[in-house]
């Protein structure tokens, strides 16, 4: 990103803030400092916001300032997934003309926000019929059918899209991801890939230093060679993908080569325990190695084409502090009489892109918390104002979250003290998987590859048991099953 607080740029930038801010600017003079600062910001959000608040200044002072305004402030809010602005500004768009396609594909994304995928579809197919055989538009329509879990006719469109622009990473993407969910393993690997293409303006500073040393590691031969593997995407990612590094480690002992996870954060003493000794994890790059590959590229080059067997747990707690986590939990139980232990995971990290459809609202996930004889142990930090209003209620959630000071070990530990953990899909529940930990995962309608398509259970993780969303955003029917599930465990 380009530094704003320095160089000429930062001296201009400036100069137009201050007339922009001024109790006299005109639209001419917000313009200016909108598009300047829009054409510096790069990927920072507090700028881009900065300068679609200066945008739609300009409009609201003069709304033919700018032929294009309109247009970029309803891009920038699409970009800022501003809905409401989105909304409002393709609205005046299409009044304009009804067939803008580039307004009816970003109003289809803030109506399918709304749960209206009927209304989102009906203004995709306008924009396919405006701009026939234009993969972006088919490319959208394919992601708004494939949220209605139609998933046959999704692939058909994205293979659509590939044929005509067959260089498209992220319709492979997302095509990979279709046939992994319908266990396609050897085709979804294979196309998972393409992650690589699009990923390549996001590595860090160590993916960044390994592809500049060593080559991308395509399954060579790995003898008398090093290769590391480094950590990427996200905390469950990494959580369900380590389990293939054992076996990876057992084919450079059978080749004569030297396998290195590079990995550091809050899983790091996680994964130690689990790699074989000859398999060292490095958090920085000690060894200069001959190739490097993403930890999500396994499956591909070790021929990962069957998940049967995959599902036995494979990480640990560690023991000094999963006694510790112990007595903390015991000494919250102390005075009740064969309560259970539930952890409880209703929302995640709100950045998440999907976590508007993977949370649970508060007042949505409260019928599973009177539960008689459950103590409810909440998994996820940063929830005490909610656990104390629960509280307040009479209801009993316990947070101890305020103890976690050795990243996902305690978290591990806290599990391991559990009877079931009932969680949406995130890192607790791919933690709770690995550790085999019987776990209620509540999934949206359409919810992540790891976790298939309509059945209970996944072969990823024997301990986890799927309670899916029938309809998008009805949760009720879901809280209802998992309590049953919760009611079952005290019966046991």
């Amino acid at each position: 990103m380009t530094d704003l607080n320095s160089g000429p740029s930062a001296s201009a930038l400036a100069g137009l803030r201050a007339r922009a801010a001024a109790p006299d600017a005109a639209a001419g003079d917000c313009l200016a400092f909108g598009q300047a600062l829009l054409q510096h910001a790069g990927r920072d959000k507090a700028s881009q916001r900065e300068a679609l608040a200066a945008l739609v200044r300009a409009y609201q002072l003069d709304a033919s300032c700018e032929p294009t305004l309109l247009h970029t402030i309803a891009q920038t809010a699409f970009v800022l997934r501003d809905w409401a602005l989105v909304d409002s500004a393709t609205g005046l768009l299409l009044a304009r003309h009804a067939e803008d396609a580039n307004a009816l594909i970003w109003r289809a994304a803030a109506v399918q926000q709304r749960d209206d995928f009927a209304a989102a579809e009906a203004l995709l197919r306008e924009a396919v019929r405006v701009v026939p055989g234009n993969p972006v538009a088919l490319h959208k329509l394919a992601l708004c059918i494939k949220e209605q879990a139609r998933f046959a006719e999704a692939e058909g469109l994205l293979r659509q899209v590939l044929m005509l622009s067959p260089d498209n990473a992220h319709a492979l993407f997302d095509l990979s991801e279709l046939e992994i969910r319908s266990g396609r393993l050897a085709e979804g690997w294979a196309h998972y890939e393409s992650r690589i293409a699009f990923a390549a303006g996001e590595l860090n500073n160590a993916q960044q230093a390994l592809a500049a040393i060593s080559a991308h590691w395509q399954g060579e031969s790995l003898a008398g060679k090093t290769l590391v593997v480094y950590g990427e995407q996200g905390n469950g990612d990494c959580l369900w993908a380590v389990r293939f590094l054992p076996l990876l480690a057992e084919r450079a002992r059978r080749e004569g080569g030297r396998v290195i996870f590079g990995h550091d954060g809050p899983l790091r003493h996680l994964f130690e325990r689990m790699l074989p000794a000859d398999l060292p994890l490095e958090t920085s790059l000690e060894t200069q190695p001959d190739f490097h590959c993403g930890l999500m590229t396994l499956p591909l080059r070790l021929g990962i084409v069957d998940a049967t067997g995959w599902g036995a747990p494979y990480l640990s707690a560690d023991a000094a502090l999963e006694q510790t986590w112990r007595e903390r939990v015991e000494a919250h139980m102390a005075g009740t009489r064969g309560n259970r232990k539930v952890g409880l995971v209703w929302n995640g990290n709100p950045d998440h892109i999907r976590d508007m459809r993977r949370s649970v609202p508060v007042g949505q996930i409260e019928p599973l918390l009177d539960v008689a004889g459950v103590t409810y142990f909440a998994v996820s930090p940063g929830r005490g104002e909610t656990v104390a209003q629960w509280r307040a209620k009479g209801l009993d959630v316990v947070d101890l979250t305020h103890h976690f000071q050795s990243g996902f070990d305690d978290v591990a530990a806290l599990l391991a003290n559990l009877d079931l953990v009932v969680t949406i899909d995130s890192g607790p529940a791919h933690l709770a998987g690995a550790l085999g930990v019987p776990t209620c995962l509540m999934i949206d309608h359409v919810s992540a590859w790891f976790w298939g398509d309509e059945t209970p259970e996944t072969v990823w993780y024997d301990s986890i048991e799927l309670v899916r969303q029938l309809r998008v955003g009805d949760w009720a029917p879901v809280v209802a099953r998992v309590r049953e599930r919760i009611e079952a465990v005290g019966r046991r």
